[in-house]
């Protein structure tokens, strides 16, 4: 895969990881609920991630007793709590919103990696991570009398926002020793069972009984864009360019959102001023990862 090539496979699946926020919307506009729609796309993907990695390397599948807690770990601490909190910030905030939230992960990774892991936090970034919070108040209309983010919406972005941080600093180390694919449908698998199991103690997972032909399609959309080919293309990316380069342009994803969302839903169009802090989130991520240098723990993937 040339370089060039390699740079518009990055592109394509931050187009594609975009689409999640419209499509998790429409699933819930048509009766979803954010539990058993979860547990659903998750199983799902489990099943075709999976498939995946069988056809490329069978033998790739077989984990250990100590692997499978790994992805458990990986599931219930970061994957399966920032994929719900993302559900229901964008239920409650927009697509728009909750996707600027999300992206002040790879600041908040930096942060974790200074505090736990002894990693480097060198001015740059500091700068970085400053500019990434100032561009989140700006959107979340922190400095405006009539905000429509409510403080549940802003914890919940930020909740998925530290759930997909913790979940790339934890796979982060795994990825040397087991494929990525491999990691995601067991991690995909374990979320599943476990949202599924809440489901069902809350009476929600009866009601994908009721789902009419618009949520199983936009699930179906879910499984096949945002998640499976918006991974592959990133995997035939990354392995081109290198995880840094790649995290930098997979920030594409938020004005890709921010498009997108506006022509699904003009009633979400962003203030200018919360447009600026896009702008200012998207400069502090491009900051804090342009140049990283190599084994560095930075963005790996968020589907």
């Amino acid at each position: 895969m040339s370089r060039r090539i390699a740079l518009v496979a990055v592109i394509a699946s931050a187009a594609c990881f975009a689409t999640l926020g419209i499509l998790t919307k429409w699933a819930f506009a048509h009766g979803a609920e954010p539990m058993s729609l979860l547990a659903v796309r998750f199983a799902a993907a489990a099943v075709v991630m999976g498939v995946a990695q069988f056809v490329r390397d069978p033998a790739a599948l077989r984990v250990t007793r100590g692997d499978l807690l790994r992805f458990l770990g990986l599931s219930l601490t970061g994957y399966g709590a920032a994929s719900l909190c993302y559900s229901f910030a964008v239920r409650e905030i927009g697509a728009s919103v909750t996707t600027v939230l999300l992206y002040t992960y790879p600041a908040l990774v930096s942060i974790i990696g200074w505090l736990f892991l002894r990693e480097a936090f060198p001015l740059k970034r500091a700068a970085a991570v400053l500019l990434t919070f100032l561009g989140c108040a700006l959107v979340a209309g922190v400095f405006t009398a009539n905000s429509a983010v409510t403080t549940r919406g802003l914890l919940l972005g930020m909740g998925a926002a530290l759930g997909y941080a913790v979940f790339n600093v934890l796979s982060y180390r795994s990825l040397g020793r087991t494929p990525r694919l491999t990691i995601m449908a067991y991690t995909f698998a374990f979320s599943a069972i476990a949202l599924a199991a809440v489901a069902a103690a809350n009476g929600t997972l009866g009601t994908v009984g009721r789902w009419d032909v618009y949520t199983w399609g936009s699930v179906a959309l879910m499984v096949a864009v945002p998640t499976f080919a918006a991974v592959m293309l990133y995997l035939g990316g990354i392995a081109r360019m290198g995880a840094a380069q790649a995290a930098v342009i997979s920030t594409l994803e938020l004005p890709f959102t921010v498009v997108f969302a506006a022509l699904a839903f003009p009633t979400q169009l962003l203030t200018p001023l919360q447009l600026a802090g896009a702008g200012i989130v998207l400069a502090g991520v491009v900051m804090a990862e342009w140049g990283s240098a190599p084994g560095e723990v930075d963005g790996v993937v968020a589907v």
